[in-house]
């Protein structure tokens, strides 16, 4: 891949621009719909700009699923010690709100970052995998584990509670985005019912 003769400045400053290129057109299409030629032409430059910046699609792909990876962990940080001086239950509802409503007006973006996996090199074979996940996992686990630290949930092992949480939310969202969903029933109802389901599930110890 070609270097800009540019400053580690500009050079950050257009492969965001890139991956803000890459959201935008999410709104109107499918991830694996995008190519490097529609990333080009949004933002009006050549394609063969796009590789002195990026080394393929792919790249710039894995690149927009760190850089919204790093976000989620920097927002995570302010959440958590807004847990610890209040009641955690109140930031997880908040938590599970702002999810559910991204992922059902987002849909595209919550497809690329949820449910597709991101590519890797294992030596010289390419692997594709959901470890990205990981880390959004493991914001959650820190949170229900507060939750049981200071007896708002009862006591589980906090990393199944998070993938447990997780599952129970992406379930509409998922049946929604596969036209599995049934037609008498909004999105938005079953969301609701999940975020009951989740809190019924950290609070009562029915097992």
């Amino acid at each position: 891949m070609a270097r800009p003769k540019n400053s580690p400045e500009k050079i950050e400053l257009m492969r965001n621009k890139m991956m803000d290129a890459v959201i935008e057109l999410l709104d109107k299409v499918s991830p694996e719909k995008i190519s490097i030629r529609m990333i080009a032409e949004k933002i009006g430059v050549s394609h063969m700009v796009f590789y002195t910046y990026f080394e393929n699609r792919e790249a710039i792909m894995n690149a927009l699923i760190d850089r919204q990876q790093t976000r989620i962990d920097r927002h995570f940080e302010g959440l958590l010690e807004k847990a610890r001086s209040e009641k955690v239950i109140e930031v997880l509802k908040m938590v599970l709100k702002d999810y559910s409503v991204t992922a059902h007006e987002h849909p595209r973006i919550y497809s690329l970052f949820w449910l597709t996996p991101k590519e890797e090199r294992k030596g010289k074979e390419k692997i594709h995998s959901f470890r990205h996940l990981e880390p959004s996992m493991r914001n959650i686990s820190q949170l229900i584990e507060l939750g049981m630290d200071k007896n708002e949930f009862i006591s589980r092992d906090p990393k199944l509670a998070a993938a447990t949480v997780m599952a129970i939310m992406n379930a509409p969202l998922i049946l929604h985005l596969c036209g599995k969903k049934p037609a008498e029933f909004t999105c938005e109802q079953m969301l609701r019912e999940t975020t009951s389901a989740v809190f019924a599930y950290l609070t009562t110890n029915y097992i």
